[in-house]
């Protein structure tokens, strides 16, 4: 490995202790290794990025999601370690951040791809061409009424429905947004899709999950007010009501770092079920036995 990528989310590393302690671990590990440092994901969109080996993202998920959109054409590996909130797509949390450097440098790892989407559209007579990791959303605006929705998957109708918007993600976004809007929890091997209905009238209205092959057209059936569409929660996009959203799964990858103790379902124990414990004010597990 010759050069490494660090992009560090400045917000959740205010004085840059965890940067500065990761630079100087690499170099005492490899003094000859080049590292490109990245405040807040500037830069990372020149071309000289896309001569990374790796890219250490310190941050949360929202963090390796922004270093995704910007990389993804150049299917650098990225090692996320966690100094957010939830970290669910991170490999590294900070008591073992020594060793996984060391794990990296010395190409004692895996490349996991991970799915992405395509999201497509025509406004003003300009097609419009979005990539994301977890899920691209249609939403009404906030003082916006119920919208309806219909839905055709493969050029096939398949529902109308009326609802506050429409959550279409991979098997890595199945546990954000989806998840918030009562979709399932799917395991990120599965090359699926799942589309979700926020928040609907109809009772009928449920998550469906579909082949990763699949692709999905949404269109509004009320045409006065507009709509708003969102990228992995990055940004919101307001396009006029009128344009059908195509989608379906990217020619690109996503490629995440993973050791070989990395367990699926212990980091989905851990971000999600005792995580929603905290927030109602119980004891981890852990905490009980001291």
């Amino acid at each position: 490995m010759k050069s490494i990528g660090i992009n560090v989310n400045t917000t959740k590393d205010n004085n840059g202790d965890t940067l500065d302690f990761i630079v100087n671990l690499i170099r005492s590990e490899k003094k000859n290794i080049e590292v490109k440092v990245y405040e807040d994901g500037n830069g990372l969109d020149e071309k000289e990025s896309a001569k990374l080996d790796a890219i250490i993202v310190l941050g949360g998920d929202g963090t390796i999601l922004s270093t995704t959109r910007r990389i993804y054409k150049h299917s650098i590996p990225i090692l996320g370690i966690n100094i957010g909130h939830l970290g669910f797509l991170a490999q590294v949390e900070n008591s073992n951040i020594k060793t996984s450097i060391k794990n990296l440098i010395d190409g004692k790892y895996d490349v996991e791809e991970r799915t992405m989407l395509q999201c497509t559209y025509s406004y003003n007579g300009e097609t419009k061409v979005y990539h994301g990791l977890n899920d691209i959303v249609m939403y009404k605006g906030v003082w916006s009424r119920i919208q309806k929705y219909e839905v055709f998957i493969n050029d096939k109708f398949y529902n109308t429905f009326n609802a506050d918007g429409v959550v279409v993600c991979t098997s890595t976004g199945s546990t954000a947004y989806n998840l918030s809007a009562g979709g399932p929890i799917i395991h990120p091997e599965l090359d699926v899709l799942a589309l979700t209905p926020m928040y609907s009238q109809s009772l009928t209205a449920r998550t469906v999950v579909l082949d990763g092959k699949s692709k999905i057209s949404i269109r509004v059936k009320k045409n006065n007010e507009n709509i708003f569409l969102s990228v992995d929660g990055q940004e919101w996009i307001e396009t006029d009501s009128t344009v059908a959203v195509d989608i379906s799964k990217s020619n690109y990858k996503c490629k995440l770092v993973r050791f070989g103790d990395n367990d699926y379902f212990n980091t989905l124990r851990k971000k999600i079920t005792f995580r929603a414990k905290e927030c109602e004010g119980e004891q981890y597990e852990s905490d009980k036995a001291r």
